[in-house]
């Protein structure tokens, strides 16, 4: 891999300002998750990395606005779990709220940034659909100044969208719905952490049965997430029967316009893509008149401006790491398994080779480098991430845990680890360690889950003997023991 400088600004101008210096031999790095794979496999060459990552401005969720206009402002560096998890958006808009436990893996969201998944401009993007039919407004801020662009003028090509490389994208500001609306996102994908074969958004405003306004987005079925508006003309003004729900579905089949590749074929795309419309406009509807007798309840009230502490937050004023010594070379310092260390990392390591090499950690196993397979799964300030996609550089000031932290006094076993023994879910063991580092972190949010739970829990996670029955018993068994001990106590 070629070697990079990596640099990690405070402000949009020192950003812009490294982006000079280097004209346009450099690149914007939001959580990376996309972008360190590109560096790896050499489709990318940069010279050097500009993280947006420390940038505070760039991060957060809160309301903006009168009473009359208000919207939801999302920040670019909004993580996807603060997505999934934060109470605005679930109220605001539900959509996006759906999608976001859809994108990849739990180790992907606590990394991966609603920003950069735009920002990919890939036609499969799941953000795309939720924010298009919410008619969101890209704020784009240069050297020049802002500009605010609709996401619909966002996507010009497969991997193009219709910024500046000096460019970047600062916020997503999203309308608040008006009254009786509902919507939903569905997404349909080989696997649980698959990109999309094919992704819907819904948007309605009900008058009763009649839909007053429709709007209809679709990804992975064109060259960008594409507005079905031949669907959405058909719709207005009429009262949304089962009979016309199933015209809707033929028309949305025939207006995408799908390829056959290595995921799935033209055919097979339109036709789910038809039965999603379907679908997702049912649940809109529903949501529409669960909405109407709320908003009847609460109609000319102004709500609270209330918002919830961020990861991104956090991230940003508690965990400023120290000066850097130079963007090829730096001197980190953080919390291993309870104690303080410090360590010597060139700008292209991962923070897998600095646990491994440096510290002789290899109970954090590396299989597939692309964090797909969760082998490398390791706890950074009690997140499940991988690793091995996961810059040395940003791990300054932080706190990590690996499978080796886990162990007792008297080398006890974690009661997690002492269930995988118990219920046979080790098998070969490659895959053990980052199996146990999600369920640690999976099971600190949620104590008692249910089995889906479980298996969502650990989908970023792959076992290559085939065994998930029994790793699911190990997990389901060590939240027993938890629940038990906290009795105890």
């Amino acid at each position: 891999m070629k070697r990079y400088e990596y640099y990690q600004p405070r402000s949009l101008e020192e950003a812009f300002g490294l982006m000079k210096k280097y004209e346009g031999r450099a690149r914007y790095v939001a959580g990376g998750t996309d972008a360190m794979i590109r560096v790896k496999q050499q489709i990318w060459q940069p010279e050097a990395l500009i993280s947006l990552r420390w940038i505070e401005e760039l991060c957060g969720i809160k309301k903006t606005g009168t009473f009359k206009a208000r919207a939801l402002r999302i920040g670019s560096m909004t993580l996807w779990r603060e997505i999934e998890t934060d109470p605005l958006v679930a109220s605001h808009c539900p959509a996006l709220a759906d999608a976001a436990p859809m994108v990849a893996n739990p180790q992907i969201r606590n990394v991966a940034t609603v920003g950069g998944n735009l920002c990919n401009a890939a036609p499969s993007a799941d953000g795309a659909p939720p924010l298009m039919v919410m008619e969101a407004v890209l704020t784009i801020t240069g050297p020049g100044g802002a500009r605010e662009v609709a996401i619909s003028e966002f996507f010009k090509g497969p991997g193009q969208h219709c910024m500046q490389p000096d460019e970047v994208l600062t916020a997503i500001v999203i309308p608040e719905m008006p009254l009786h609306t509902g919507m939903a996102f569905l997404k349909s994908g080989r696997v649980t952490q698959d990109i999309a074969i094919a992704n819907v958004a819904v948007w309605l405003q009900m008058e009763d049965r009649v839909c007053k306004k429709c709007r209809v987005a679709a990804g992975a079925v064109g060259p960008v997430p594409m507005a079905l508006q031949g669907v959405e003309a058909f719709v207005k003004g009429k009262e949304i029967t089962p009979e016309l729900l199933l015209e809707i579905q033929d028309k949305a089949a025939g207006e995408v316009t799908p390829i056959t590749d290595v995921r799935s074929t033209e055919i097979y795309r339109r036709t789910i893509t038809g039965v999603m419309v379907k679908r997702a406009m049912e649940q809109a509807i529903k949501q529409a008149k669960q909405a109407s007798s709320q908003d009847d309840a609460v109609s000319g009230t102004e709500p609270k401006n209330v918002g919830a502490k961020n990861l991104s937050q956090v991230r940003a004023k508690d965990f400023s790491p120290l000066p850097y010594d130079s963007p090829l070379r730096k001197l980190i310092r953080f919390n291993l398994n309870g104690q303080a260390v410090e360590a010597e990392v060139m700008s292209h390591k991962m923070l897998s080779n600095v646990l491994r090499d440096t510290f002789e950690f290899t109970g954090t196993k590396e299989g597939c480098g692309q964090g797909e397979c969760g082998a490398c799964t390791v706890l950074v300030d009690g997140e499940s991430v991988n690793s091995c996609l996961y810059p040395a550089f940003e791990v300054d000031g932080k706190t990590v845990t690996t499978i080796e932290g886990l162990v007792g006094e008297g080398n006890q076993l974690d009661p997690i680890q002492a269930a995988f023994v118990e219920n046979g879910g080790i098998q070969c063991g490659f895959c053990t360690p980052g199996m146990i580092m999600s369920a640690k972190a999976m099971l600190k949010r949620n104590a008692h889950p249910t089995e889906e739970e479980i298996r969502k829990g650990i989908s970023g996670n792959l076992c290559r003997c085939t065994g998930y029955v029994q790793i699911v018993e190990s997990i389901k068994g060590a939240s027993e023991v938890l629940a038990a001990n906290e009795v105890k106590s």
